[in-house]
Protein backbone atom coordinates (compact mmCIF):
# COMPACT_ATOMS: atom_id res chain seq x y z
CA UNK A 1 0.00 0.00 0.00
CA UNK A 2 1.47 3.13 -1.18
CA UNK A 3 2.16 5.93 1.72
CA UNK A 4 -1.00 8.74 0.05
CA UNK A 5 -3.24 5.36 0.66
CA UNK A 6 -1.76 4.88 3.93
CA UNK A 7 -2.29 8.84 4.86
CA UNK A 8 -5.85 8.61 3.39
CA UNK A 9 -6.95 5.80 4.87
CA UNK A 10 -5.74 6.48 8.54
CA UNK A 11 -7.48 9.71 8.25
CA UNK A 12 -10.60 8.16 7.18
CA UNK A 13 -10.55 5.65 9.71
CA UNK A 14 -9.97 8.71 12.50
CA UNK A 15 -13.20 10.16 11.46
CA UNK A 16 -15.09 7.05 11.60
CA UNK A 17 -14.11 6.85 15.11
CA UNK A 18 -15.24 10.28 15.98
CA UNK A 19 -18.62 9.84 14.39
CA UNK A 20 -18.72 7.08 16.02
CA UNK A 21 -17.70 8.31 19.57
CA UNK A 22 -20.39 10.89 19.02
CA UNK A 23 -23.21 8.91 17.90
CA UNK A 24 -22.91 6.59 20.73
CA UNK A 25 -23.16 9.39 23.00
CA UNK A 26 -26.21 11.09 21.29
CA UNK A 27 -27.25 7.37 21.41
CA UNK A 28 -26.76 6.87 25.03
CA UNK A 29 -28.55 10.31 26.34
CA UNK A 30 -31.51 8.67 24.38
CA UNK A 31 -31.78 5.28 26.01
CA UNK A 32 -31.58 7.69 29.15
CA UNK A 33 -33.99 9.78 27.92
CA UNK A 34 -36.71 6.61 27.19
CA UNK A 35 -36.17 4.93 30.19
CA UNK A 36 -36.48 8.51 32.08
CA UNK A 37 -39.77 8.03 30.70
CA UNK A 38 -40.90 5.02 32.19
CA UNK A 39 -39.55 6.11 35.20
CA UNK A 40 -42.28 9.59 34.99
CA UNK A 41 -44.82 7.06 34.01
CA UNK A 42 -44.44 5.24 37.49
CA UNK A 43 -43.80 8.50 39.40
CA UNK A 44 -47.29 9.67 38.07
CA UNK A 45 -49.48 6.33 39.77
CA UNK A 46 -51.27 6.78 42.56
CA UNK A 47 -49.65 5.26 45.66
CA UNK A 48 -52.44 2.95 46.46
CA UNK A 49 -52.68 -0.97 47.38
CA UNK A 50 -53.34 -3.77 45.31
CA UNK A 51 -57.19 -4.62 46.42
CA UNK A 52 -58.83 -7.85 45.01
CA UNK A 53 -61.10 -8.56 42.34
CA UNK A 54 -64.18 -9.78 44.19
CA UNK A 55 -67.13 -11.55 42.63
CA UNK A 56 -68.92 -8.79 43.67
CA UNK A 57 -67.09 -6.40 41.67
CA UNK A 58 -68.82 -7.75 38.04
CA UNK A 59 -71.68 -7.88 39.09
CA UNK A 60 -72.73 -4.01 37.46
CA UNK A 61 -71.21 -5.41 34.12
CA UNK A 62 -72.74 -6.69 30.93
CA UNK A 63 -72.93 -10.71 30.90
CA UNK A 64 -69.80 -11.17 28.45
CA UNK A 65 -67.46 -8.57 30.47
CA UNK A 66 -68.22 -10.72 33.21
CA UNK A 67 -67.93 -14.10 31.75
CA UNK A 68 -64.46 -12.62 30.12
CA UNK A 69 -63.46 -11.93 33.84
CA UNK A 70 -64.31 -15.17 35.56
CA UNK A 71 -62.20 -16.98 32.53
CA UNK A 72 -58.51 -14.35 32.65
CA UNK A 73 -58.58 -15.91 36.45
CA UNK A 74 -58.96 -12.29 37.24
CA UNK A 75 -61.31 -13.29 40.14
CA UNK A 76 -59.63 -13.49 43.32
CA UNK A 77 -56.38 -12.02 42.39
CA UNK A 78 -55.26 -8.44 42.88
CA UNK A 79 -55.89 -5.06 40.60
CA UNK A 80 -52.31 -4.97 39.20
CA UNK A 81 -51.19 -0.89 40.13
CA UNK A 82 -48.42 -1.44 37.27
CA UNK A 83 -47.83 -4.17 34.45
CA UNK A 84 -44.81 -4.63 31.93
CA UNK A 85 -44.40 -7.14 29.09
CA UNK A 86 -42.78 -8.00 25.96
CA UNK A 87 -43.55 -8.21 22.70
CA UNK A 88 -42.17 -9.38 19.36
CA UNK A 89 -43.49 -9.49 16.26
CA UNK A 90 -43.39 -7.69 12.24
CA UNK A 91 -44.75 -4.00 11.91
CA UNK A 92 -45.23 -2.22 8.47
CA UNK A 93 -45.03 1.73 7.69
CA UNK A 94 -46.64 2.77 4.56
CA UNK A 95 -45.17 0.87 1.38
CA UNK A 96 -42.55 -0.42 2.86
CA UNK A 97 -42.21 -4.52 3.66
CA UNK A 98 -42.83 -6.27 7.32
CA UNK A 99 -40.13 -5.42 9.89
CA UNK A 100 -39.46 -7.46 12.63
CA UNK A 101 -39.63 -5.66 15.86
CA UNK A 102 -38.75 -6.46 19.55
CA UNK A 103 -40.78 -4.45 22.55
CA UNK A 104 -41.25 -4.03 26.03
CA UNK A 105 -44.31 -1.99 27.12
CA UNK A 106 -44.68 -0.81 30.53
CA UNK A 107 -48.38 0.18 32.46
CA UNK A 108 -50.22 2.19 35.17
CA UNK A 109 -53.80 1.26 35.83
CA UNK A 110 -54.17 4.77 37.26
CA UNK A 111 -53.80 6.74 36.39
CA UNK A 112 -54.09 4.94 33.04
CA UNK A 113 -51.22 5.23 30.91
CA UNK A 114 -48.43 3.52 29.14
CA UNK A 115 -44.80 3.28 27.62
CA UNK A 116 -44.33 1.34 24.55
CA UNK A 117 -40.53 1.05 23.80
CA UNK A 118 -39.74 -0.72 20.34
CA UNK A 119 -36.60 -1.82 18.03
CA UNK A 120 -37.13 -2.22 14.56
CA UNK A 121 -35.15 -3.77 11.98
CA UNK A 122 -35.50 -0.97 9.63
CA UNK A 123 -33.06 -2.39 7.13
CA UNK A 124 -30.26 -4.19 6.58
CA UNK A 125 -29.82 -4.69 10.36
CA UNK A 126 -29.83 -0.89 10.92
CA UNK A 127 -32.08 -0.58 13.67
CA UNK A 128 -34.66 2.14 14.16
CA UNK A 129 -35.66 2.58 18.16
CA UNK A 130 -38.69 4.52 18.60
CA UNK A 131 -41.03 5.08 21.88
CA UNK A 132 -45.27 5.62 21.90
CA UNK A 133 -46.19 6.96 25.26
CA UNK A 134 -49.13 7.77 26.50
CA UNK A 135 -48.70 9.75 30.13
CA UNK A 136 -50.84 11.91 31.88
CA UNK A 137 -52.99 12.03 29.34
CA UNK A 138 -50.93 12.97 26.79
CA UNK A 139 -49.48 11.18 23.87
CA UNK A 140 -46.30 11.33 22.00
CA UNK A 141 -44.45 9.26 19.18
CA UNK A 142 -40.78 9.62 18.58
CA UNK A 143 -38.43 7.23 16.12
CA UNK A 144 -34.45 7.36 15.85
CA UNK A 145 -32.28 5.50 13.48
CA UNK A 146 -30.00 3.62 15.59
CA UNK A 147 -31.42 5.96 18.59
CA UNK A 148 -28.99 9.07 16.91
CA UNK A 149 -31.17 10.21 14.16
CA UNK A 150 -34.77 11.10 14.31
CA UNK A 151 -36.97 10.28 11.72
CA UNK A 152 -40.56 10.47 12.93
CA UNK A 153 -42.52 12.27 15.74
CA UNK A 154 -45.87 13.29 16.58
CA UNK A 155 -48.03 14.52 19.09
CA UNK A 156 -51.25 16.46 19.92
CA UNK A 157 -55.10 15.91 20.14
CA UNK A 158 -55.37 12.94 17.53
CA UNK A 159 -52.85 11.08 19.21
CA UNK A 160 -54.55 11.84 22.47
CA UNK A 161 -57.32 10.26 21.50
CA UNK A 162 -55.82 7.16 19.59
CA UNK A 163 -53.43 6.28 22.31
CA UNK A 164 -56.58 6.38 25.06
CA UNK A 165 -58.11 3.99 22.58
CA UNK A 166 -55.10 1.91 22.66
CA UNK A 167 -54.62 1.63 26.37
CA UNK A 168 -58.40 0.75 26.32
CA UNK A 169 -57.63 -1.84 24.04
CA UNK A 170 -54.75 -3.39 25.69
CA UNK A 171 -56.65 -3.98 29.09
CA UNK A 172 -57.11 -7.43 27.18
CA UNK A 173 -53.30 -8.27 28.89
CA UNK A 174 -54.65 -7.58 32.59
CA UNK A 175 -58.24 -7.92 32.19
CA UNK A 176 -59.03 -6.39 36.03
CA UNK A 177 -58.19 -3.38 34.14
CA UNK A 178 -61.99 -3.26 32.76
CA UNK A 179 -63.13 -2.03 36.17
CA UNK A 180 -61.10 0.70 35.64
CA UNK A 181 -63.24 3.84 37.43
CA UNK A 182 -62.04 5.68 34.16
CA UNK A 183 -64.00 3.05 31.67
CA UNK A 184 -67.63 2.44 32.19
CA UNK A 185 -69.51 -0.69 30.01
CA UNK A 186 -72.98 -1.13 28.32
CA UNK A 187 -74.26 -4.43 27.16
CA UNK A 188 -74.32 -4.19 23.26
CA UNK A 189 -75.72 -8.60 22.69
CA UNK A 190 -74.75 -11.37 24.24
CA UNK A 191 -71.24 -11.82 22.31
CA UNK A 192 -70.20 -8.32 22.56
CA UNK A 193 -70.32 -4.88 24.73
CA UNK A 194 -69.21 -1.46 24.31
CA UNK A 195 -66.42 0.42 26.42
CA UNK A 196 -66.32 4.03 26.77
CA UNK A 197 -62.82 5.62 28.40
CA UNK A 198 -62.75 8.72 29.24
CA UNK A 199 -59.41 10.65 30.75
CA UNK A 200 -56.99 13.76 30.52
CA UNK A 201 -59.77 15.59 28.81
CA UNK A 202 -60.23 12.54 25.85
CA UNK A 203 -63.22 10.05 24.93
CA UNK A 204 -62.99 7.23 23.16
CA UNK A 205 -65.56 4.23 22.34
CA UNK A 206 -64.33 0.78 21.43
CA UNK A 207 -66.78 -2.44 21.13
CA UNK A 208 -65.48 -5.79 22.31
CA UNK A 209 -66.14 -8.99 21.32
CA UNK A 210 -66.23 -12.45 23.17
CA UNK A 211 -66.33 -16.29 21.88
CA UNK A 212 -68.41 -18.53 23.93
CA UNK A 213 -65.55 -19.17 26.84
CA UNK A 214 -65.38 -15.80 27.89
CA UNK A 215 -62.29 -14.90 25.89
CA UNK A 216 -61.88 -11.32 24.20
CA UNK A 217 -62.03 -12.11 19.91
CA UNK A 218 -61.50 -8.76 19.12
CA UNK A 219 -62.13 -4.86 19.68
CA UNK A 220 -63.21 -2.54 16.92
CA UNK A 221 -63.17 1.63 17.47
CA UNK A 222 -63.01 4.42 14.82
CA UNK A 223 -59.32 5.99 15.33
CA UNK A 224 -57.45 8.37 13.30
CA UNK A 225 -55.47 6.76 11.31
CA UNK A 226 -52.03 9.09 11.08
CA UNK A 227 -50.82 7.56 8.16
CA UNK A 228 -54.28 7.86 6.01
CA UNK A 229 -54.92 11.12 7.86
CA UNK A 230 -58.44 9.85 8.87
CA UNK A 231 -60.67 8.43 11.37
CA UNK A 232 -61.27 4.55 9.95
CA UNK A 233 -62.49 1.64 11.69
CA UNK A 234 -59.29 0.13 13.51
CA UNK A 235 -59.34 -3.55 14.85
CA UNK A 236 -57.35 -6.05 16.51
CA UNK A 237 -58.13 -9.68 15.84
CA UNK A 238 -56.85 -12.33 18.37
CA UNK A 239 -55.60 -15.49 17.08
CA UNK A 240 -54.00 -17.38 20.51
CA UNK A 241 -54.16 -17.08 24.54
CA UNK A 242 -51.53 -18.00 27.23
CA UNK A 243 -51.25 -17.65 30.65
CA UNK A 244 -48.80 -15.28 32.87
CA UNK A 245 -49.06 -15.24 36.40
CA UNK A 246 -52.55 -17.11 36.49
CA UNK A 247 -54.64 -14.89 33.96
CA UNK A 248 -55.29 -15.81 31.14
CA UNK A 249 -54.22 -12.97 28.14
CA UNK A 250 -54.21 -13.16 24.24
CA UNK A 251 -50.65 -13.65 23.15
CA UNK A 252 -51.12 -13.39 19.62
CA UNK A 253 -52.96 -10.95 17.36
CA UNK A 254 -52.97 -7.94 14.70
CA UNK A 255 -53.98 -4.17 14.34
CA UNK A 256 -55.55 -3.34 10.74
CA UNK A 257 -57.04 -0.52 9.78
CA UNK A 258 -60.10 -0.43 7.35
CA UNK A 259 -60.05 2.05 4.51
CA UNK A 260 -61.43 2.98 1.63
CA UNK A 261 -58.45 1.44 -0.36
CA UNK A 262 -58.99 -1.72 1.56
CA UNK A 263 -57.96 -3.14 5.32
CA UNK A 264 -54.49 -2.31 6.40
CA UNK A 265 -52.50 -4.68 9.00
CA UNK A 266 -49.84 -2.42 10.02
CA UNK A 267 -48.43 -4.93 13.37
CA UNK A 268 -48.51 -8.59 13.84
CA UNK A 269 -47.09 -9.39 17.73
CA UNK A 270 -46.70 -11.70 19.90
CA UNK A 271 -46.75 -11.47 23.90
CA UNK A 272 -43.54 -13.55 25.20
CA UNK A 273 -43.85 -12.65 28.34
CA UNK A 274 -46.40 -10.42 31.35
CA UNK A 275 -45.08 -9.54 34.80
CA UNK A 276 -47.96 -8.05 36.99
CA UNK A 277 -46.90 -5.04 39.88
CA UNK A 278 -43.19 -5.40 39.00
CA UNK A 279 -42.83 -1.45 38.47
CA UNK A 280 -39.38 -1.98 37.21
CA UNK A 281 -37.22 -1.19 34.47
CA UNK A 282 -36.32 -4.22 31.90
CA UNK A 283 -32.81 -3.88 30.86
CA UNK A 284 -31.60 -1.08 28.69
CA UNK A 285 -31.19 -0.20 25.14
CA UNK A 286 -28.36 -2.61 24.77
CA UNK A 287 -30.56 -5.72 25.39
CA UNK A 288 -33.07 -3.99 23.04
CA UNK A 289 -30.03 -3.74 20.33
CA UNK A 290 -28.71 -7.36 21.43
CA UNK A 291 -30.74 -9.43 18.25
CA UNK A 292 -28.62 -6.84 16.32
CA UNK A 293 -25.34 -7.48 17.61
CA UNK A 294 -22.52 -9.75 16.63
CA UNK A 295 -21.98 -12.33 20.08
CA UNK A 296 -19.60 -11.67 22.67
CA UNK A 297 -19.65 -9.04 24.42
CA UNK A 298 -16.44 -7.90 22.48
CA UNK A 299 -15.19 -8.23 18.93
CA UNK A 300 -11.78 -6.73 17.28
CA UNK A 301 -12.66 -5.98 13.79
CA UNK A 302 -9.26 -6.01 11.34
CA UNK A 303 -9.68 -2.97 8.46
CA UNK A 304 -6.71 -3.20 5.90
CA UNK A 305 -4.11 -2.21 8.06
CA UNK A 306 -6.23 -0.45 11.47
CA UNK A 307 -8.12 -2.86 14.42
CA UNK A 308 -11.02 -1.26 15.87
CA UNK A 309 -11.89 -2.33 18.84
CA UNK A 310 -15.62 -2.98 19.22
CA UNK A 311 -17.20 -2.63 22.18
CA UNK A 312 -20.67 -4.33 23.63
CA UNK A 313 -23.20 -2.40 23.95
CA UNK A 314 -24.84 0.70 22.08
CA UNK A 315 -20.85 1.59 20.68
CA UNK A 316 -21.06 -2.13 19.50
CA UNK A 317 -24.03 -1.60 17.23
CA UNK A 318 -23.39 1.88 16.40
CA UNK A 319 -19.99 1.16 14.96
CA UNK A 320 -21.15 -1.96 13.11
CA UNK A 321 -24.28 -1.45 12.08
CA UNK A 322 -23.85 2.58 11.07
CA UNK A 323 -19.89 2.07 10.10
CA UNK A 324 -19.57 -0.92 8.46
CA UNK A 325 -20.12 0.38 4.87
CA UNK A 326 -17.63 2.60 5.68
CA UNK A 327 -15.02 0.48 6.73
CA UNK A 328 -15.61 -1.84 3.85
CA UNK A 329 -15.25 1.40 1.40
CA UNK A 330 -11.90 2.06 3.24
CA UNK A 331 -10.79 -1.81 2.59
CA UNK A 332 -11.31 -0.94 -1.22
CA UNK A 333 -9.17 1.81 -0.75
CA UNK A 334 -6.42 0.59 0.85
CA UNK A 335 -5.85 -2.57 -1.30
CA UNK A 336 -6.17 -0.35 -4.43
CA UNK A 337 -9.27 -1.16 -6.15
Amino acid sequence: MSKRLKIVFGSFAAVVVAIAATAFAISTQYERHLNGQVEDLFAARNPTEPSIVTKDDLADLPEPVQQWLRYSGAVGKPRPTTVRLKQEGEIRLGDRGWMPFTAEEYYTTDPPGFVWTATIDFTGGIPVIGQDRYIEGAAALEMRLLGVIPVASDSGPEMDEGDLLRYLNETMWFPAGALSPYITWESVDDVSARATMEYGGSRGFGTFFFDEKGRVTNMIADRFDREFGAIVPWSTPLQEYGEFDGIRVPTEGEAVYSRDTGDYAYIRLRVTEIDYDVPVLYQGMSARLEPFQDTGARNRRQVGCCQFLVAGGDGSVVISAVYQHLAATAAMVASGR
